[in-house]
């Protein structure tokens, strides 16, 4: 098989759907974990943000250093596949702990939380930037990315749909009145179902062999490809904003529900419309991406987002204006989702054109870097306004508190949202630029596939 050839459809559908998986992770520690955290297991606002923050941040700073031992993996199922078979039981193990209900209290609890979830961001770390670095060493084709970036969102916005509507219900059904141990069960049936997907996406993925054979890259090549990259660092400076701005968002929205609005089983149909709208929007923002271009779609979702977080603004206590204005925002998410993952794979071939060194692991941990980085000093950040504005957990809000909860989640996210389509704009690669690149690149290396083989 070429480095271009289509790719059979049980690998797209069996790469792709792994992001489920993940996302039974990452989007209810994203959604509910502050939550639980202050509302569940009674920590201080702040104490609770810098617990998720520290881990993220660990998370971040390990990533590249994962990305590198990944790129340097050598094995009979390749570089990035045995990750995902070995890990996938662990991850669901370090997942488990952090909902473990130890009855701890005061130090002590801070202590297991810190540790717990410290562990499972290792953990996550190990397993999912081998499975980030896949979609790279599985084709070069730009389409194709774009087709497994596409498959990826839709299942990534499936599980977040699900996610966001049924955790909160599930909790409670399955704690009959008793929160901490609904989340424990919770807890074990989603890292089942992520544990068995994960080692499916192994069974049905195969890594191009040409891609494969690429020599393993030093130090000093690694840092010259990235220092060289132009697009990997637009990319980044575009999700540092989208990040800071969807964490100080969607982390205020559950309080926003429950205190402001004073309709709490609202908070799950209120996240699952913004995820709803991303993955229906999916699938047209892919016809749009291929007779367009990557960057102009992600523009376009930028646009929407900007005029959804104006309507939300704008729609006060109104319900059917604020849903509406959650609609908008998953557009514009649906849009940003597909375009990221699609462009980061790009920015491989576009450093290996530049350096000579290619390097996914690397490219996948760094941009996962400063994904998570983001995401955790902002938990962190919003964690110390949270205590700042003066709120308190399972009491009533003041006026005050609700009205400068508001105006942060709005008008912060709203100016990243422009900053962040100001920096997209200046994205260079399209599909006719991408294909430039790898044929010069597959000119320079004539024989590395079939020194492989």
């Amino acid at each position: 098989m070429t480095s271009a050839a289509r790719l059979p459809g049980l690998q797209r559908f069996g790469y792709g759907v792994g992001d489920i998986g993940f996302n039974l992770y990452f989007t209810t520690a994203s959604l509910f974990l502050l939550y639980y955290y202050t509302d569940v297991l009674g920590l201080a606002p702040a104490t609770a943000g810098w617990i998720f923050a520290s881990a993220m941040i660990w998370d971040a700073v390990a990533d590249p250093l994962m990305g590198y031992f990944a790129s340097r993996t050598r094995s009979r199922w390749g570089r990035y596949r045995p990750w995902l078979l070995f890990g996938a039981v662990p991850l669901a193990a370090s997942w488990v702990l952090v909902f473990w209900p130890t009855g701890l209290e005061g130090s002590a609890l801070v202590l297991f939380t810190l540790a717990a979830h410290m562990l499972f961001r290792t953990v996550y770390t190990v397993v999912s930037m081998p499975y980030l670095s896949l979609s790279a060493a599985m084709t070069s084709d730009s389409t194709e990315r774009g087709i497994l970036a596409s498959i990826r969102m839709i299942s990534a916005t499936f599980a977040g749909l699900c996610i966001a509507f049924f955790t909160l219900k599930l909790a409670t059904l399955l704690g009959g009145g008793n929160d901490m141990r609904g989340f424990f069960l919770t807890a074990i049936i989603y890292s089942g179902i992520a544990a068995a997907l994960h080692i499916g996406v192994f069974a049905a993925t195969i890594e191009d062999p040409a891609l494969r054979a690429a020599p393993l890259p030093d130090a000093a090549g690694l840092w010259r490809m990235i220092r060289e990259n132009r697009p990997f660092w637009i990319v980044a400076g575009w999700l540092m904003a989208g990040s800071t701005a969807s964490t100080l968002f969607g982390k205020t929205l559950p309080y926003l529900f429950k205190y402001d609005l004073d309709r709490p089983d609202l908070i799950g149909p209120a996240l699952a419309a913004i995820t709803a709208s991303a993955m229906v929007s999916i699938p047209l923002w892919t016809l749009a991406m291929r007779r367009t271009s990557k960057r102009a779609v992600c523009l376009a979702g930028s646009v929407a987002g900007i005029i959804g977080y104006a309507g939300f603004a704008a729609a006060g206590s109104n319900l059917p204006a604020l849903f509406a204005s959650l609609v908008v925002l998953g557009l514009g998410s649906g849009a940003g989702y597909l375009t990221f993952w699609a462009m980061v794979p790009d920015t491989v071939e576009y450093g290996e054109w530049r350096s000579g060194v290619r390097a996914e692991g690397i490219v996948f941990g760094l941009i996962s870097f400063i994904q998570k980085g983001a995401l955790g000093v902002a938990v962190g950040v919003l964690g110390e306004l949270l205590g700042l504005l003066g709120y308190v957990a399972n009491q009533p809000q003041t006026a005050d508190t609700l009205s400068a909860m508001r105006y942060l989640m709005v008008a912060g996210p709203a100016a990243l949202g422009v900053v962040g389509a100001i920096i997209i704009g200046r994205y260079p690669i399209d599909r006719q630029h991408h294909a430039e690149l790898v044929k010069a690149i597959e000119s320079r290396r004539p024989d590395t596939a079939a020194a492989e083989i």
